[in-house]
């Protein structure tokens, strides 16, 4: 996640294509945006160097929170939520 104390490098030049692709970064890497329009972002953040360097680093970011965050759920955990989701369902 970006740090929001920190300035945005697209902020001075006011480009419209710059917030709009910032807007939508986490959709974009989450693979949420239709072909269409990961295109444009995608041109965008080709063009753009601060944009490319934004992307960059979340990227990278959540790929080492994957790495280095993985717990394994104790089963005897997973199986308590999972009797407590079904009793929450069998309820309503």
């Amino acid at each position: 996640m970006a740090d929001s104390t920190a300035p945005d490098p697209c902020a001075d030049s006011g480009s419209d294509d710059c917030r709009q692709a910032l807007a939508v970064l986490y959709s974009y890497l989450d693979g949420e945006l239709t072909i269409e329009r990961r295109t444009v972002i995608r041109t965008h953040l080709d063009m753009c160097l601060p944009c490319g360097h934004r992307y960059t680093f979340e990227s990278e970011l959540r790929q080492v929170v994957s790495t280095c965050c993985q717990e394994k759920v104790p089963d005897e955990l997973r199986d308590r939520i999972a009797s407590a989701l079904r009793r929450e369902l069998e309820g309503r």
